[in-house]
């Protein structure tokens, strides 16, 4: 008995602490195109509280997600509806290193649901320098697009404010090559 009690504490505790992973700071943009993320580089700090609502192949799911920006380093948290963690992301500039506590297939990877956030707040500048040769990312009114060499959109990007010095808040993400849609509903507790 003593043994599988022993085994059962090991599962347990192997489940509890989740997978880390230290990766380079890498994304894709479509299944061919994998870029290097640009440098968090703002003098501006960021918290936001999120409720995303994802359809990904035909299913749909709900993740509240917790970001923040301090000091050029960025930090992801998902949770699920319910509260449990989901994942834990932290990005400086550098690597990204990621904590995945559960797993839901319905769901993209942390890595995308972070490169999506960083397309959405980070200014152009930053992401001209990182996006391939012919690559464009378009700020018009309450749209973001990212377009590539051919001019077709691959993520369209909505926002509640048009452009300003401050960072603004998406409302919705539509990835048009791997086929998800977020909308993005705020939960500010102020």
């Amino acid at each position: 008995m003593k043994k599988y009690l022993s085994l059962i504490m090991l599962m347990l505790a192997i489940l509890a602490s989740g997978c880390a992973n230290n990766r380079p700071s890498q994304a894709w943009l479509t299944k061919e195109v994998k870029i290097n993320l640009p440098k968090v580089n703002t003098q501006q700090n960021y918290h936001d509280q999120q409720l995303l609502k994802f359809k990904y192949n035909n299913i749909e799911n709900s993740i509240i997600s917790l970001v923040d920006i301090n000091n050029n380093h960025l930090k992801v948290i998902g949770l699920s509806a319910l509260g449990f963690r989901l994942f834990e992301i932290n990005y400086d500039g550098k690597q990204v290193t990621t904590k995945q506590n559960i797993f839901v297939k319905e769901l993209p990877p942390p890595e995308q649901v972070l490169s999506d956030i960083m397309l959405s707040i980070l200014p152009i500048d930053e992401w001209q320098i990182v996006l391939p040769q012919g690559w464009q990312l378009i700020d018009s009114e309450l749209h973001r697009t990212l377009r590539n060499d051919k001019q077709e959109i691959i993520i369209d990007i909505t926002y509640i404010d048009n452009p300003s010095t401050k960072i603004r808040k998406p409302i919705q993400i539509e990835h048009h090559i791997f086929g998800y849609k977020i909308a993005i509903q705020g939960m500010d507790t102020k």
